[in-house]
């Protein structure tokens, strides 16, 4: 375990560790990874000691001190399942390196919250997780029929999945689930005989997302699969609506909570945000869009200041359009919010977060609206404000010709935007 940086003045860097440094034991215990390092490191008040490549570092850490310390990424583990629907699968040839990797990494689910199918996770890891207590989990159901799901995840046999949850609930292990949803295939009776099975560890498993599959025009060489549509949206809707109703009055949540995608293609009212329970699923895109017009409406409110006279071009992806075009209007600024077309993966995504450089600057370039453009930060990630085809939002402007805004990622900084005397110290972001 390399570190990569030491925060200055932390205990890490009182007690002499330096970037750079390796290490390979601690108490005498070789380490994996950062959750090795994580879990033993938890002695508070006790003689530990920590093995570098070329010296023995002792100390004593007090319950309020932090390590301070960065180390370098996972190297995650790989899924080698052949998922009907992957997402990996369809993806052009010039996306970001990192797009190509398909990750099965149950530290990477922990730390991070990305799903795991559970599949490739074996009796090692299993005993790890168990001992660690790595939760909460995020795990990748689709189905919980075992010829089904066998099916769906593209493996040659059963994968135990059901032993394996039992056996995690019954260790203390909270999770929260997700079904991606192809129509004929997992949805009907399957999805409601998914729900049952799942509710049997409730509340072990907190939640199940469900959201639907995302289809992108490099499929020609994969199984054919049926894309979501309104008519199929809508018809999702009613068949799972009643089933919530049901839950919240037995257990006091819906547990089975629909993705904002789906109530936007219905052309259906987004929930309350009392429905969310908590927001579990949030960065599943589940109660994304409540949240975003919850923060909207405050920031309004709470607004001072008078606005800046000037004119730009707000951007989303087609998904969210509706929403942000009519809190954009309700402003009463010379704005012009537009929908983005997603060029580099097909008519059939339409979702912000994947657009990519080249998409925006087909979109915008001799078509601004006024003296900027916002472009939404879920595209983008980094110091560089890189999109996912590995332009940065520098090569954006260059070809676009005004000054590019990225988002942020909450609707009060798009108001404090446009609202200057409102807005806290800092550089300037506005939410899209």
């Amino acid at each position: 375990m390399r570190i990569l940086s030491v925060e200055r003045g932390s205990f890490a860097d009182r007690i002499g560790l330096k970037p750079g440094d390796e290490i390979h034991q601690l108490n005498g215990k070789p380490l994996a990874d950062v959750i090795d390092f994580q879990f033993n490191a938890a002695n508070i008040g006790r003689r530990t000691t920590i093995q570098t490549q070329d010296r023995t570092i002792s100390f004593v850490r007090r319950e309020w001190e932090s390590f301070g310390l960065e180390f370098e990424p996972i190297e995650p583990l790989t899924c080698k399942n052949q998922c009907v629907f992957c997402f990996v699968h369809q993806n052009p040839k010039n996306v970001r390196r990192s797009l190509h990797i398909k990750d099965e990494d149950y530290r990477l689910s922990f730390l991070f919250g990305n799903y795991l199918t559970l599949t490739n996770v074996h009796e090692d890891e299993m005993r790890r997780i168990i001992e660690q207590r790595l939760s909460p989990l995020y795990i990748s159901v689709h189905a919980t029929e075992p010829e089904l799901r066998r099916q769906l995840l593209g493996i040659d046999e059963y994968d135990g999945f059901m032993g394996k949850m039992d056996r995690l609930a019954k260790a203390g292990i909270q999770m929260h689930g997700q079904v991606v949803l192809c129509p004929g295939l997992n949805d009907g009776e399957h999805l409601e005989r998914t729900i049952d099975d799942l509710l049997k560890f409730y509340p072990s498993v907190a939640s199940l997302a469900i959201v639907p599959v995302g289809l992108t025009q490099y499929r020609s060489t994969l199984p054919k699969l049926t894309p979501f549509t309104p008519v199929i949206a809508r018809k999702t809707i009613a068949h799972i609506t009643p089933i919530q109703r049901k839950l919240k009055r037995r257990i006091g949540t819906p547990f089975a909570f629909l993705g904002d995608e789906i109530f936007i293609m219905a052309g259906s009212p987004v929930p309350p945000a009392s429905h969310y329970a908590g927001f579990p699923q949030i960065e599943n895109g589940v109660g994304m869009v409540r949240t975003f017009l919850t923060q909207f409406n405050a920031a309004l409110r709470s607004r001072a200041g008078t606005y800046q006279t000037k004119r730009g071009t707000i951007c989303t992806g087609k998904i969210f359009y509706p929403y942000l075009k009519s809190c954009v209007d309700r402003l009463g600024l010379d704005l012009k919010t537009i929908a983005i077309e997603s060029l580099f993966w097909g008519a059939g995504i339409g979702v912000a977060g994947l657009l990519t450089g080249r998409d925006f600057i087909a979109a915008l370039k001799g078509n601004v609206y006024g003296d900027f453009a916002v472009l939404p930060s879920e595209s983008m990630i980094g110091d560089d404000y890189l999109f996912l085809d590995d332009l940065t939002i520098k090569d954006v402007e260059r070809e676009v010709g005004v000054p590019i805004i990225p988002s942020g990622y909450d609707a009060r900084d798009f108001v404090k935007f446009l609202f200057p005397s409102s807005q806290r110290r800092g550089g300037a972001t506005a939410a899209g």
